[in-house]
């Protein structure tokens, strides 16, 4: 068979994903306070295929989130919310823990979507992530922070994230400082959807990467070599047409949702594509190659990519960067070595 003969039957095969649907991985997304239990209602609007877990204070906010199973926090609260005040999240959480831990049995993926300032988001997440990865799932945190003009919430969110990072194997982080440069003359419901949705998306994507067929696969092993340990991480996104990949690069490279990152830290990367049926190989390698060119020399780098025929001719590409450094963190860090060492002196 010559080489031009095989190229006409590939490019005459249809490759078919419907009602191909796998549950391979035991998989579950977690909405905490607000912010996380309204991603949860977005993204079951969406078609989320998974189990969902919404887990609140609020007794009212609970009541017209749509998810399989709901949690209300109510020790402390009496179902009132925390009214801000971490302590009460934290609490409630604590001693809800047996009833939290029965619903991560036999889980090998925990998504977590929150908020971090308020009482529930900040409290209560770096509970029912430890819990879950006690439990041996494998925990992706992805949270949004408050802008730095709340200034108590914003300093409740530091501390908040500082937890968290101890409990998930992945935090993944999204500014809402970020809506200023993106959409600020949005209306400002809509300008906080625009978070939502991004949140909804980075979560959906990560579910498809794993339970869909796909050309290039991201299985459970590949998820966890590099979300593991992958502390800090953020996300890129970027789509546009098929014929100038690197221009969609550059574009999701322009708009990162962390602030003052920088990109050539990271010690490793999720790369998942989504495209049509008609674009080329050139295309796809093209993209992937202009993401690693802004990386180390060492960085783990995992493709994914998914054929979509709705897309036809254009491509989008979601990029996951994990190990990436943030200056606030690196300044407590650096500051809390110091004390140890002026302590270890000292002794």
């Amino acid at each position: 068979m010559s080489i031009e003969s095989l190229i006409r039957r590939a490019s005459a095969y249809s490759m078919l994903e419907k009602n191909l649907y796998e549950d391979r991985v035991n998989v579950v997304v977690v909405g905490v306070g607000g912010a996380g239990c309204n991603a949860i209602t977005r993204m079951k609007k969406l078609g989320l295929e998974v189990p969902t877990i919404a887990i609140n204070t609020d007794i009212n906010h609970l009541s017209v989130v749509e998810a399989d199973k709901k949690i209300l926090l109510k020790a402390g609260t009496r179902g009132l919310g925390s009214g801000g005040q971490v302590e009460i999240g934290e609490k409630s959480a604590i001693i809800a823990r047996e009833e939290i831990r029965r619903l991560f049995d036999g889980i090998e993926i925990v998504f977590i979507a929150t908020g971090l300032g308020g009482g529930t988001g900040t409290g209560a997440t770096p509970v029912i992530s430890d819990i879950a990865r006690r439990e041996g799932a494998l925990v992706i945190t992805i949270l949004t922070m408050p802008f730095k003009v709340e200034r108590a919430r914003f300093q409740r969110s530091r501390e908040g994230l500082k937890r968290i990072m101890k409990h998930s194997n992945t935090v993944i982080i999204l500014e809402n400082d970020k809506l200023m440069e993106i959409v600020p003359n949005l209306p400002i419901n809509k300008a906080f959807m625009v978070m939502d949705q991004l949140m909804s998306y980075t979560i959906m994507s990560f579910i498809d990467m794993i339970t869909k067929p796909s050309l290039m696969n991201v299985d459970l092993s590949d998820l966890r070599t590099l979300m593991e340990h992958g502390e800090l991480s953020t996300i890129l996104i970027g789509e546009g047409s098929s014929t100038d990949p690197r221009k969609i690069v550059v574009d999701a490279l322009n708009r990162p949702f962390v602030m003052d990152m920088d990109y050539s830290t990271a010690s490793g990367g999720l790369i998942h594509i989504t495209a049509g049926d008609s674009v080329p190989l050139s295309s796809v390698y093209s993209a992937v190659d202009a993401i690693s060119s802004f990386l180390k020399d060492n960085s783990n780098i995992i493709v994914g990519a998914r054929i979509a025929p709705e897309f036809d001719d254009r491509m989008r590409i979601l990029v996951v960067l994990t190990g990436i450094k943030i200056p606030f963190i690196q300044e407590e860090r650096l500051i809390e070595e110091r004390s140890r060492e002026e302590i270890y002196k000292i002794r």
